[in-house]
């Protein structure tokens, strides 16, 4: 590739090059920064540089969180399984220690969703108190 393509702007200055579209999946599955720029055969100096453009930054965190939020999808799908079996070792003819066991896991982590769906609705309660507060200058 001749250094004037692997600097082509695709669809208008916006937009990413080619090698750039190249790196960033390896930047967003391996476990560092270094790691990433080795396998994308890239150079950390090539990629700290894209690192301050809006364009490279704004792309890096969608597929970022696009990543996390598949991930978070696989993780809620696992719960339901999870609580499901939790429940079906409660009624464990004869092992009370698994019950209680059960029971137990089943509690703490309960308390903790309750937790974190009170703590979710008070941050939208605030996100939309100071969104009015916004608007009204």
């Amino acid at each position: 590739m001749t250094e004037s393509n692997e600097t082509e702007r695709l669809n208008g200055p916006e937009t990413l090059t080619r090698r750039q579209r190249v790196v960033l999946p390896y930047l967003i599955t391996t476990s560092s920064l270094e790691e990433g720029c080795r396998k994308a055969r890239v150079s950390k100096t090539t990629v700290y540089a894209w690192l301050k453009e809006p364009g490279f930054q704004a792309e890096l965190k969608r597929l970022r969180q696009a990543l996390l939020d598949e991930a978070f999808d696989r993780l809620k799908a696992g719960m339901t399984q999870a609580v499901d079996k939790l429940l079906s070792l409660l009624e464990t003819d004869g092992q009370l220690g698994i019950q209680l066991r059960a029971a137990q896991t089943l509690l703490d982590h309960g308390i903790k969703a309750v937790e974190l769906q009170d703590l979710a609705h008070r941050l939208e309660e605030l996100e939309a108190h100071v969104a009015s507060q916004r608007t009204r200058g």
